[in-house]
């Protein structure tokens, strides 16, 4: 699987999310309690950005900022409706560098 660099963890404010172009994607990451959480950018549910999301539920959940459909960080499924579940991706650190894994 590719992996991509995405900076190192000092880079990543907490409760935030940053949008990333890798392999022909474009991806949310989230640094949420100190781990990292990655998943399609586009929201299912009207398109909007992802990353500029809120999190929410003690930082479990992404809100989208247009509708507020909320979207699980670890699944991708939304407990609005559980038939829709974002792409989600893995996210590694190693030696304090942020790795994408597509």
């Amino acid at each position: 699987m590719p992996e991509y660099s995405l900076g190192t963890i000092d880079q990543f404010e907490e409760g935030k999310g940053r949008a990333f172009k890798a392999g022909g994607r474009t991806v949310a990451v989230f640094k949420s309690h100190g781990s990292f959480f990655a998943m399609a950018n586009r929201c299912l549910h009207k398109g909007a950005s992802m990353c500029d999301g809120e999190l929410t539920r003690d930082g479990q959940e992404v809100r989208c900022p247009w509708h507020n459909w909320s979207f699980d960080l670890k699944s991708g499924r939304s407990p609005i409706d559980e038939t829709e579940i974002m792409r989600t991706y893995d996210v590694k650190v190693d030696g304090g560098e942020v790795i994408l894994v597509l």
